[in-house]
């Protein structure tokens, strides 16, 4: 019961971690930190074996299917619940909001609705994330033609909810932001669909519907507790808190689903070409994105490095790809992934949060007055998944 229970709070954590760290780089690359810590500490966790190479496979494809939201907008969203002026409704024109965008009041809506499309983008993140997680734990088997097919009818609700409800019925949630939301919406009523009457596979269903769930759930209570903070003038550190929010509760919803279920998730059959594209996409390609983004934070945007560093981090890269590619299959044939099997997750979960701790630092001292709270409480996250890992392994 307490290994179950360490469990579940690793993976929650694991994931509040990470969500907070995609604020860091943003975007649908800072996505896949969330998704890769999720997936190999539900391995960890809940794994019928001490398997690397299912804990990178885990970790892989969540982090794909996380990344699957990063484009979702939600920064005016969070405007509409934090609104504590009386709106004038027959303004117009521009004006700056509380974080500093230019706001067009004409495109104000009401802290209930604010709350009502929160939950849909933090539930749209879920679902996607689930989905995955259901397919590597069901008794289903799935061969490449059925994944292509839900690929195909996911593209197809995706483009046609998009035409009937932004398009056609010109609905919007965040003005004059992308209406990303109705391409996942779409995709994710054509994945429900699929899934309840192809295969009938409600494992994929439940696991989803959890994600969707505790993800959605976790954006409301953060807003919510943002809210409060905003109104006490604390709002930049309760911001992060908020993004946190989201990851601990999908994280733990995802965690549930398994341990009130299951109780276990069981190896899945991996060829050794499987296994190479999961450590390339865990070890190489997420750090590889996030690191990118910080160099050209670095050198494009805050000029600290010239355009030759980025330039020269690039030419690295491509060399450490190469010669990841050349020792990796011989590590895939010789190591059964059974001895230190938790340093893959121990070593990512080091190096993200390091990566997140110095980006936008130019000054020591701004770490200490300005981002102390939001940095230590990376390190204090860190440093929780590290002793809920003991007496799992």
């Amino acid at each position: 019961m307490l290994t179950a229970l360490a469990g579940i709070l690793l993976v929650a954590v694991a994931t509040s971690l990470g969500w907070g760290l995609r604020g860091v780089w943003g975007h649908w690359w800072g996505a896949t930190v969330p998704g890769a810590f999720c997936g190999m500490s539900l391995w960890l966790a809940f794994g019928q074996t001490h398997d690397a190479w299912q804990m990178l496979l885990l970790g892989a494809a969540l982090a794909v299917s996380f990344s699957i939201g990063g484009k979702l907008s939600y920064i005016r969203i969070v405007g509409y619940v934090q609104t504590r002026e009386a709106k004038d409704p027959h303004a117009s024109g521009v004006r700056r909001d509380m974080y500093g965008e230019e706001s067009d009041t004409r495109y104000d809506r009401s802290p209930l609705f604010g709350l009502f499309a929160i939950f849909v983008v933090g539930g749209l993140w879920g679902f996607f994330g689930g989905a995955p997680l259901g397919i590597l734990m069901t008794d289903v088997s799935y061969d490449f033609t059925d994944l292509a097919l839900w690929a195909v009818l996911a593209f197809i609700g995706a483009f046609l909810a998009y035409k009937l409800l932004v398009v056609g019925l010109d609905l919007h949630l965040s003005p004059p932001k992308p209406d990303n939301w109705a391409i996942m919406l779409g995709g994710a009523i054509s994945t429900a669909l699929f899934f309840a009457f192809g295969p009938h596979d409600l494992v994929v269903l439940r696991t989803a519907l959890f994600g969707c769930i505790g993800c959605g759930s976790g954006f409301v209570i953060g807003v919510l507790i943002h809210r409060r903070c905003v109104i006490a003038g604390k709002y930049p550190y309760s911001w992060k808190f908020m993004e946190c929010s989201v990851g601990f509760w999908g994280g733990l919803a995802l965690a549930a689903s398994v341990a009130l279920t299951q109780g276990e998730i069981t190896a899945v059959p991996a060829s050794n070409s499987t296994r190479l594209l999961s450590t390339l996409a865990v070890l190489w390609l997420v750090p590889y994105l996030n690191t990118s983004a910080s160099f050209q934070y670095w050198s494009l945007e805050r000029s600290w490095l010239s355009r030759r560093t980025f330039a020269l981090f690039q030419v690295l890269a491509a060399a450490l790809l190469v010669a990841f590619l050349t020792l990796a299959p011989d590590i895939v044939d010789g190591w059964e992934g059974t001895s230190l099997h938790y340093l893959p997750f121990v070593g990512m979960l080091i190096y993200m949060t390091f990566l997140g701790l110095i980006l936008g630092l130019p000054r020591p001292r701004q770490l200490l007055l300005k981002w102390g709270a939001v940095k230590g409480m990376y390190v204090g996250m860190a440093a929780t998944c590290l002793l809920l890992l003991l007496p799992l392994l």
